[in-house]
This record gives structure tokens, sequence and C-alpha cells, in this order.
């Protein structure tokens, strides 16, 4: 006999029918057993369905050739087509009982062994597509052994993707590639199972289907003509991965230099050792080999203007170089041009000075005043437009002020000293005021404090882009009403020590308004439009602030190139005296006691610091600071410096930034600074 089924049915015709669509038979075909008949029951209570059993009659005899043999000899010959097994393979693998009820695939095709109670099912995975009589499969499907199946896998394919860019400066033209790839799957075997699940294998190759004429193309549309990389365009055909290549280049300008002046004798005064005497003073006579020139001598060479060279954009544009300036001379007292303004000569014997402010440079010979003895009410206050050198004390209640050098060999006593340039005290100042740089102190602290704004304010711009770039601001009304809440949000939550600095600047400038060209004050006022105005106002836009960040950077600039002669305060000790100096503090001796100290330099005390408060811009260095008992010692530094101490006592108080610390015990050797995290650091 040949193949059979049982099959169910709501009656005996419907069980005939589904017996005949599992079989692929007709009704005379099979021989029909009927099992069960159908039974009807009250409310469905009772019923049976009706079961019969169909055998399909076997063929004894083949007097035409069989459709499926013909069907089967035919090779189709397509990689993406997996054909079913021809009727030998099926009967050579279906031979073994354990494969009843089960489905398999074995090179590339499919094959089943129904059994008379299970179908074997097939579920269609990734990559691949599964016909079933020629109708197309999705999801699970129940496989009988006259289905006819093919297996069509799957292939996607993502194109090459490349752009050419050209930088800012039109220097470079970069080809941007991103080769594609081609995604094709392969079926396995998979071993004999009542269920399977239909999936292809992935294998992915790389396409670099690049184009050379193509890019020549695209390089003539974006006009790029000159320094074009041939070889470059070739590697970039050949690359696997994601790259970028400079395909042309063209040639940058040579800035070229503006005026200059090379000065021919050392203008500062060289530093030495101070000599210790026997009774414990120091001989500041000798501290200072100061500079002198000497009637005729040339001092200095005026250079002119070099310019530059053009260079040439990749679209074959002439990049002209920035214009240069001639150095602008002033010359004052003691000094003359000679060869055409090309050189400077001394006509008086002297100390050179030399300032220079961005390319303005003044430049002349500083006189001397020396006076014998002490400075007191018989003598009157000295004033002098050059240096003075005090062979005395300067006393009670007097004043020494000169533009130059200040020295006096003995002490100051409830006195003012002020220069322009450098002080240097001998012995003692007692109850004084000293002040060197005065007019160079506000300018030193103000750049300090720029410097801190200019790095906020870098940071500040670039969270504005930031905000302005992400989809939620499209839908915002900022571009309405304007970017003063925003400001205001970036201000109050990210950038609270921006508003800070630049208050403590404006403070800055306010009470160095006599003192500080108009330039800084103006900047003031620019920031405080800024970012300190609660009314919206031009300056609250991304254009103006990066015009604030560039005023900035052009006056830190100028504050840096500026050459003015060093200023520092050097003496041996101070009792309740007040010193600002725009550079170094030095204190040789036994140290200071309750004084007022500002160095917009380093601040060195070789002895020992009790009371008082003492500011030092780039770091302190203290032997002994603080007391047993008595007023509190406070020595401050700005966040990016540093505090040295050897031995430091209980209750003295340091301040680093914003951060301050209190010792509870006395300690040695201390090395103290901020961390990234803003917390102090002992070392």
């Amino acid at each position: 006999m040949g193949q059979s089924v049982i099959a169910k049915g709501r009656t005996i015709h419907d069980a005939i029918h589904i017996g005949l669509d599992i079989l692929g038979a007709t009704r005379e075909q099979v021989e029909i057993e009927i099992i069960q008949q159908e039974a009807k029951g009250i409310l469905r209570i009772g019923s049976k369905p009706a079961i019969v059993k169909l055998t399909k009659i076997e063929q004894t005899e083949k007097t035409a050739p069989d459709i499926e043999d013909m069907i089967e000899s035919i090779d189709i010959n397509e990689d993406s087509k997996i054909n079913n097994p021809t009727k030998e393979e099926r009967k050579e693998m279906i031979s073994n009982d354990d494969l009843e009820g089960k489905v398999w695939v074995h090179n590339g095709k499919i094959f089943c062994k129904t059994s008379p109670l299970y179908y074997p099912t097939i579920t269609v995975g990734r990559g691949v597509k599964l016909y079933k009589n020629n109708e197309l499969v999705n999801g699970t499907t129940v496989v009988t052994e006259n289905d006819e199946f093919e297996i069509k896998t799957d292939e996607e394919v993502i194109e090459t993707k490349w752009n050419i860019m050209i930088d800012e400066n039109k220097l470079n033209a970069i080809l941007y590639i991103e080769p594609g790839i081609r995604k094709t799957y392969t079926i396995q075997d998979i071993a004999p199972n009542p269920h399977i699940e239909l999936n292809g294998e992935e294998h992915v190759d790389v396409i670099n289907n690049l184009d050379y004429e193509q890019v020549l193309q695209e390089l003539n549309r974006l006009n790029i003509v000159y320094g074009i990389n041939h070889e470059a365009i070739m590697e970039a055909m050949n690359v696997t991965k994601e790259e970028k290549f400079v395909i042309a280049s063209g040639i940058s300008p040579v800035q070229g230099k503006d005026g200059c002046i090379e000065l021919l004798i050392e203008i500062h005064s060289e530093n030495k050792k101070p000599m210790i005497r026997t009774d414990g003073t120091v001989d500041f006579r000798e501290l200072q080999n100061i500079p002198i020139v000497h009637q005729g001598q040339v001092i200095a060479v005026v250079h002119p203007p070099v310019q530059g060279t053009p260079g040439i954009t990749v679209t074959n544009e002439t990049i002209l170089p920035k214009p240069t300036q001639p150095i602008l001379v002033q010359l004052g007292q003691g000094v003359a041009f000679v060869e055409n303004g090309t050189k400077i000569v001394a006509t008086e014997t002297g100390r050179p000075y030399f300032e220079q402010n961005g390319l303005l440079v003044k430049v002349s010979i500083v006189p001397k005043f020396v006076h014998s003895g002490d400075v007191d009410i018989t003598t009157g206050n000295i004033r002098f437009k050059g240096d003075v050198e005090i062979l005395g004390s300067v006393e009670d209640s007097m004043s020494v002020q000169a533009d130059g050098n200040v020295s006096v060999l003995k002490n100051v006593n409830k006195a003012n000293v002020t220069a322009k340039q450098s002080i240097y005290i001998g012995q003692n100042a007692i109850g004084s005021t000293i002040i060197s740089g005065n007019n160079h102190i506000f300018v030193s602290e103000a750049a300090h404090l720029l410097t801190q704004i200019q790095v906020q304010m870098e940071k500040f711009i670039l969270s504005i882009k930031q905000v302005m770039n992400a989809p939620a601001f499209k839908l915002t009304d900022f571009h309405k009403k304007g970017l003063l809440p925003l400001f205001k949000l970036l201000l109050d939550y990210k950038f609270c020590s921006l508003l800070t600095t630049i208050k403590q600047y404006i403070e800055v400038c306010k009470r160095g308004s006599n003192l500080l060209d108009g330039k800084w004050s103006k900047l003031g006022e620019n920031l405080h439009s800024c970012f300190l105005s609660s009314v919206p106002n031009e300056w609250h836009s991304l254009e103006r602030l990066h015009q604030l960040l560039n005023d900035i950077k052009e006056l830190l600039d100028e504050y840096s190139l500026s050459n003015e002669q060093y200023c520092s305060v050097e003496l041996m000790y101070a009792l309740n005296s007040v010193i600002y100096c725009s550079g170094d503090v030095t204190i040789y001796g036994k140290g200071c006691h309750h004084s007022k100290i500002h160095a917009g330099g380093v601040l060195k005390v070789n002895g020992i610091v009790r009371g008082g408060e003492l500011y030092a811009r780039l770091g302190a260095i203290i032997k002994e600071a603080g007391s047993e008992g008595g007023a509190p010692t406070h020595i401050s530094v700005p966040a990016d410096q540093k505090i040295k101490m050897e031995l430091v006592r209980e209750g003295t108080i340091i301040q680093i930034g914003k951060i301050r610390h209190i010792f509870q015990k006395e300690e040695r050797l201390i090395e103290a600074f901020l961390d990234e995290q803003d917390r102090i650091i002992f070392r």
C-alpha cells in the first residue's frame, strides 16, 4: 500500500477533504476507511468528530515519463535559488524510520518525512525567502512530502559614500570616503528536527567603487585646480575603512615681520646676591649692576618692516599675507636719531630707559639724583624724573618720589617712598608705605583677571554654540527674544565663577581709574553690558561675544609685549608697613611683622612672617609663617599658584583662589596648591 493519513473533520466529507489536501491526491487515487462517524450532541455535549483513514493507491505500471522526473531533470543554474531534491535523493534520505515527522536541510535543499499523526514545520528567519508551491512563506508553515520548496537568499548592497570638502582657508581639499558593503547569506545544513528555523549565514564584503574620473569631475566642479595629489586619490580608491585624504594642497602665505628695534646694550639691572656685613646688615650698594651708556654710544638699531610672501589656494586664488607696520619710536631725554632714523645714539651719559607697548617704543637716558644724607624736615621731600639714591634714611612724614629707581641706603621710618620702577632699602621699613611700579600695579592685577576671563569666555561661547545647534533650541523663541535669557541660564548654572571674575575686574578698573589706560576701563564697561546687564542689548549675540573675546586677546597681547622696566622691592625687614609692588618683593633679613604686602610677582621672605596680610600673584616662598599667639597671619595667592613654607604655625590662614585653610597645628615643609576639583593639596 501507499502513503496513508488519518484525518479528522466535522463531517465525513470534511475529514476526507482534509486528508486529500494533505496527500495531494484526488478521490480516485485513494482508498477511504471510515474509522468514526460524526455524532451530534445537545449544545455540543456528547458530539464526536468524523475520523477517516486515506491510503494512496500505488501505481504498478508507468507507460509515460513522469512529469516530476522531467521537471527534476531541468538545470536552473541560479545561485540565489536552491531546488527541491530529486526523488532518488528524497528516497535515499527518508529511508530511515527515525526521520518520521521531521524536516531537515542538506546541501541547500529541504527534506522531510511526515508521520500519520505529526507534520514537521519550518519558520523563516533572517536572510532568506522561502517559497512553498510558488507562494512566499511568512512566519511558520507545515511541511509535507508533496510540497515544492524554493529557497532564495537575500542580498543587501550599501554603496560607497564620498565627498570633497575645502577647509576654511582654502589651503586643503579633503576627500572623505566611506566604503560600501555587500551583505549576502548562505544556507547551512540543518539536522532533522520536528521544527527548524531557516536562517541564512551572513557574509559581508567591502565594496570600494570610488571612481577616479568622478573624483576629477567633482574637483573640477568645485574649481579645485591647484596642487592636486593624484597618488592620494589612488590610495583612497583602495581603502577598506572610513578615512580622509588630502587630495589637493595650496601654499600658505609667508607672513611678514613688523618693524622692530634691536637693543645693542643691556637695559635691565643685573641682580647680584647681596653682601652680608659682619654686623648682619646688607650692602645694597653692590646689589645691582646698573647699566650705563656713554655719550655718543649707539644703543639701538631700528629695523623696517619686512613684507610677506603671498600664498595660493587650491582654487588658484592668491592669499595675501597680513600687512606689516613700522615701529614707532618716541625719543626722550638724552637720545637722538642718526642715519635717517635707523640708529639711536645717546647724547648724554646715564642709565638707558626702554619701554615698549605694542609697536610704540619709548627710549631715553634717565638722569640720577644722589642725596648724601637723610631726607627729613630740613631737606624737604624729594621728587625727581629719574633715579634717586639716598645715602642715609628717609625720616618721619617725608616723601620720596621718582620716575626711575629709588635706593635708600639705611631705613625708611614712617615715610612714603614711591617709584615707577624698583625700590631698594638697605635696612628696614618701619610704619611706612612703599610703592614700586605704582602705575603698573593695577595693570598687572587687571591682566591677571582678564586671563581668567578669557579662558572662561572661550568655554562660555562653546556652550552657547552647543545649545544653539541642539534640535530643541529651534523649538524655543530665543531667536525672537534674543540670547539674554540663555546667557542668564548659563551664568546661573554653569559659569558663576565667570560673573565673579568680571566683577573683580570691574572693581580693579574703578580703583585704578587714574592710573590705567582707558582701554582697560572701556573693556570693563563692555563686559558689564554683556554679562551684568538685565536689559537686552547689542552685546547679547554670538557675534559680539566673539568680538569681546578678540578685544580681550588683543589687550592681553599688548600687555605681554610690553617691555617696561622690571619693578621690584627689596629690603631687610618690614614692620607695620604697606608694600605694593607690580613685580617681586624680597625680604632678606628677619622678615615682616604686621604688614600688608601686595606682590605682582613672587613674594620671598627669608625670615619670619607674623601677622598682617600678604598677597603674591606669582606665588609665595616663606621660611616661617605665623606665631604662637596674637593676630593671625593671612597669606593668599591666585588659584593657579602655590604657597611654599618651611615652617607654619597653628592659626595661620592661607588662601588659594577662593579656598581658605586654617592650620590647626604646627607643620613643616609645606607646599600648597589647588587640584582640578578646587581642593587644597599639601605636598
